[in-house]
């Protein structure tokens, strides 16, 4: 017999639904659905249009702030779900947002801890509240959920949590719609003449600038034949990478199409001729699965 459960859902941060987070809210909120899980979500003060079918429990205005809103988390929340009624909270990005206290059972989901892999991915503050304020807050969740068992180790070295709390649920791949068409004629792309890269543009993690130093390293023949896409929307230092590929004495050759939508990805990924992956860590690499799973030729860093 199917249980059926009260879940509340903290969906925050959603970031626009343009991150591999996203995606992951998205999938996991289909899949309890299906299960037949009765679901409240928890969203940003802006982000309840992207859930129109759910009922959603919007913070306050003033936590549009990234800080306002990690100190909500911390020092607010808790009380208020003191007088909900849950079977229990499930933290959707426990490695952005945490509780001083657990007043119902959790599950806390960690994607990565990438402060402790690439110098300067976040401000001095930033760095200081992931480092030294978080993980005091995530190790007292009920229970622990890494994507990875790359993410579970860094759990264990990094933030000390001891490994029998911890259990490890990978990632999935995306079912996505059936291609609608139009994409690569919108960004003046070939068929099987373009090497892939879907990330959203940010630096340095991204390593979007040694990868467009290894383009203009190809023998001539090679490059002249291929375009290289940087598919996904504008992040962290995305305006310096972007003014590094219109220095390129191949910047005629360099495509930024902005966020790819999930109606637009099946295209983008079966009609490029390989994929390239260079980041410099990665808790997941959920582009990196789903590149695979369409037969792409798969080039990628070792993280």
């Amino acid at each position: 017999m199917q249980i059926r459960r009260k879940i509340l859902v903290d969906c925050i941060p959603f970031d626009g639904g343009k991150s591999g987070i996203s995606v992951y809210v998205r999938e996991v909120l289909r899949e309890l659905v299906a299960s037949g899980q009765e679901l409240t979500l928890l969203v940003e003060p802006d982000a309840d249009g992207f859930f129109p079918e759910f009922t959603c429990i919007r913070a306050p205005g003033w936590t549009r702030r990234p800080a306002l809103s990690m100190l909500w988390h911390v020092l607010i929340l808790p009380f208020l779900l003191r007088r909900m009624h849950f079977d229990f909270v499930l933290i959707t990005a426990a490695n952005r947002r945490a509780l001083a206290f657990y007043p119902l059972p959790t599950i806390a989901v960690v994607h990565d801890l990438a402060q402790y892999h690439i110098p300067g991915k976040y401000s001095r503050l930033r760095m200081f509240y992931l480092k030294k304020l978080l993980p005091f807050f995530v190790r007292k969740a009920p229970q622990l959920l890494a994507v990875s068992h790359s993410t579970a180790a860094d759990l264990r070295k990094y933030w000390k949590v001891p490994a029998e709390r911890i259990q490890v649920c990978y990632n999935g791949v995306t079912d996505l719609p059936p291609q609608r068409g139009g994409w690569c004629a919108k960004n003046h792309l070939e068929p099987g003449k373009y090497i892939l890269y879907v990330s959203r543009i940010e630096h340095p993690g991204k390593n979007h600038r040694t990868l467009l130093k290894a383009f203009e390293s190809l023998p001539g023949e090679l490059r002249s034949n291929y375009k290289l896409v940087l598919a996904g929307s504008d992040w962290k230092d995305a305006a310096l990478v972007k003014a590094v590929a219109s220095q390129s004495p191949f910047a005629s050759q360099i495509v930024f199409t902005g966020f790819v939508g999930v109606d637009d990805l099946r295209e983008a990924y079966t009609q490029a001729r390989m994929y390239i992956f260079p980041s410099l860590f990665e808790g997941f690499g959920l582009s990196l699965l789903e590149a695979m799973s369409w037969d792409l030729p798969v080039i990628a860093s070792s993280i």
